[in-house]
């Protein structure tokens, strides 16, 4: 029988990592969204962190400008916490630093299903309004949230 000590790297590592890649992450997906779903309706980013900002402060976030502010910190910080889970496991699994390309976009895969679940027990899940909704949805997570999180990780981990 084989056993597998897990290493990992000191803590205060693993939360840089996991900030900056967070960081990296979350720009990035703000970014494309921004580009496919915000412009083309000539919407506004702070509405959409508005949006977010309900999800933890309740209906009353939708209709009060100074809540986007808020909506970008709870962004920022759900972003950071799902990258700084990513760099922690990496930090003890080469493989997942080694194939950061699959990695990231499964990660991203799994961020947005567990963000559906979150958001469905919170009572903010919506349907997708449409086919295109949904795949854009899942591209946001699945390209532009995994990948830079996991490429920043894996660069930061090289080091």
């Amino acid at each position: 029988m084989t056993t597998t000590t897990l290493t990992h790297r000191p803590i205060g590592k693993i939360l840089v990592d996991g900030i900056l890649a967070g960081l990296a992450g979350g720009i990035a997906f703000d970014a494309y969204l921004w580009l496919t779903t915000v412009l083309p309706v000539r919407g506004s980013l702070p509405a959409m962190w508005e949006w977010v900002a309900s999800a933890v402060f309740g209906n009353a976030a939708l209709s009060n400008p100074r809540f986007a502010t808020a909506g970008l910190a709870v962004h920022l910080a759900v972003s950071i916490g799902w990258a700084i889970a990513y760099a922690w496991a990496a930090s003890s699994r080469p493989s997942i630093n080694q194939r950061w390309q699959i990695s990231g976009v499964t990660y991203g895969l799994v961020v947005y299903l567990l963000m559906q679940i979150i958001l469905l027990v919170d009572d903010k899940w919506v349907f997708p309004p449409s086919p295109n909704a949904f795949l854009n949805a899942v591209a946001a997570h699945a390209l532009f949230f995994g990948p830079p999180v996991a490429y920043v990780v894996a660069r930061l981990q090289r080091a």
